[in-house]
């Protein structure tokens, strides 16, 4: 009887436990389902859209590249349409970018500096990658300088930059300083670029250098004209005690 009324109290128990616990164990069971279910079609439709996006890159890149990358008007309808769907469908993958700067250079090169302008502001506004950010927001400003908006591109290369491209935004700076005519703005802008030069980038160099000559040396200073004026001419004194020594 004692046996059999311990039984009837575990019996009891587990029901009571059950009552209190087994709610928050099923949830549990059921979240921890849906987390493994939900992570798995999350891989499964990154899987799926990265191949998606490369695919219309790649018909992108074909379409860009024609001709020896001079496409004619229907390759570069089919360019611009791949390269829409690749902003509206996957606008944060690197795919779209890229194809943002493509369609930017071509634009440019055939000087419709309102499209380019267009593009290069889509990547910057749009792109996950801080590499192409900055690429974009340089290139960006040097049409903006072409377009006459002198300030606006200035200001695109105000702030700090990765080390990788503080001599190319220098350079670029300079460049439009010397549109504006502020030469002496432009040599310090040059100058800055190319103590920012890193090995790497050392090709350049000579570019900044002939850049640098263009606008000439910096004109010493009359202070320093009359200190090197002072230095240079001897006293009376100085000058017959000379004269005797010669002698």
């Amino acid at each position: 009887m004692a046996d059999h009324l311990t039984e009837e109290e575990q019996i009891e128990s587990i029901k009571r436990w059950w009552k209190e616990n087994g709610t928050g164990i099923v949830t549990g069971i059921v979240l921890a389902l849906a987390g493994y279910f939900g992570w798995q079609w999350w891989q499964g439709k990154e899987r799926s859209d990265a191949e998606a996006a490369s695919n219309l890159y790649q018909g992108f890149v074909e379409a860009v590249s024609a001709n020896e990358g001079k496409p004619d008007n229907k390759q570069l309808t089919t360019a611009n349409s791949l390269a829409r769907d690749l902003k509206e469908d996957y606008a944060k993958r690197i795919y779209a970018s890229q194809a943002a700067l493509q369609l930017a250079a071509l634009a440019a090169e055939k000087n419709d500096l309102e499209t380019a302008a267009k593009e290069l502001q889509w990547a910057v506004d749009n792109t996950g990658e801080d590499a192409i950010k900055y690429v974009a927001k340089r290139r960006l400003a040097a049409v903006k300088a072409a377009r006459g908006e002198s300030k606006a591109a200035l200001a695109l290369l105000e702030g700090d930059v990765p080390q990788a491209f503080a001599a190319l935004y220098a350079e670029t700076r300079g460049d439009i300083l010397v549109q504006q005519g502020d030469k002496d703005a432009a040599r310090a802008a040059y100058q800055e670029a190319r103590a920012q030069l890193l090995p790497e980038q050392a090709s350049n160099g000579r570019l900044l250098e002939l850049k640098l000559e263009s606008l000439g040396e910096a004109e010493p200073s009359a202070e320093v004209e009359e200190s090197s004026a002072e230095v240079e001419q001897p006293s009376a004194e100085e000058a017959s005690s000379n004269q005797k020594d010669a002698q």
